[in-house]
């Protein structure tokens, strides 16, 4: 088997097109593409001239055969995912020769984060989550004083998942823009502010006072306008 694409690179989010091709013409019966995952190779996609092309669980929407030769066998994925890095074998069950394989790999460039943070006995905790290819870096504005904890795991398919968290025991110290998470990696960078509720309570209480009293200075001088008028009719 000759593989077109041995290791193919892409941005989260675009398409990508896998190929495998026998290097000379056999009596193919079926095409079958699988994936390497932490634990084992699962069956993602058939195709036969008897039963036709099947696409498994969870690709069915976004992955699909671009070429239906069985010398000859590709695979698209619309809209990448970090999680679809890793390698994938074509397998063609030649007669009578049986199964005939090759090996291709892809890697998802991305970044994906999020924060989120729990109030308990009057200390904050915060916590930041970063998935990435390559690995992504966490980083904090304001440490209050205390030293973040972090966890890093490196799968096998690439992509690196970091956990930071940050406990704060002054909680009246905090605002939105004095604790932001910073994660980036060398292709993104992206800016999570953590918003305390009460201060989102507190900003629309301000605003809630500012159009009450717009609503009486208006008031006021529709009385103040409407008195003269009054008098001389």
């Amino acid at each position: 088997v000759i593989v077109e694409a041995e290791h193919r690179k892409v941005r989260m989010g675009d398409n990508v097109t896998l190929s495998c091709a026998l290097k000379s013409p056999m009596d193919v019966l079926q095409v079958t593409w699988q994936k390497d995952s932490e634990e084992s190779r699962v069956n993602i996609a058939t195709y036969s001239k008897l039963n036709g092309l099947k696409i498994h669980k969870p690709y069915e929407d976004r992955m699909n055969f671009t070429s239906l030769e069985l010398n000859r066998t590709s695979i698209t994925f619309w809209d990448t995912r970090m999680d679809d890095s890793g390698c994938y074998k074509c397998l063609f069950n030649a007669y009578p020769l049986g199964p005939i394989s090759g090996d291709t790999c892809l890697s998802v460039f991305g970044l994906n984060a999020s924060v989120h943070y729990n109030i308990s006995e009057d200390h904050l905790i915060a916590i930041c989550h970063a998935d990435g290819l390559p690995e992504p870096t966490i980083t904090w504005t304001n440490l209050f004083n205390s030293t973040p904890t972090q966890t890093t795991i490196k799968r096998k398919n690439g992509v690196v998942s970091i956990t930071s968290q940050l406990e704060i025991h002054n909680i009246q110290s905090i605002s939105a823009q004095d604790l932001t998470c910073r994660v980036s990696n060398t292709n993104e960078k992206i800016e999570l502010p953590v918003k305390v509720k009460g201060e989102e309570g507190s900003s629309l209480l301000w605003l809630v006072i500012i159009v009450v009293i717009l609503v009486v200075v208006i008031v006021l001088i529709m009385l103040f306008w409407r008195r003269p008028t009054c008098r001389r009719s």
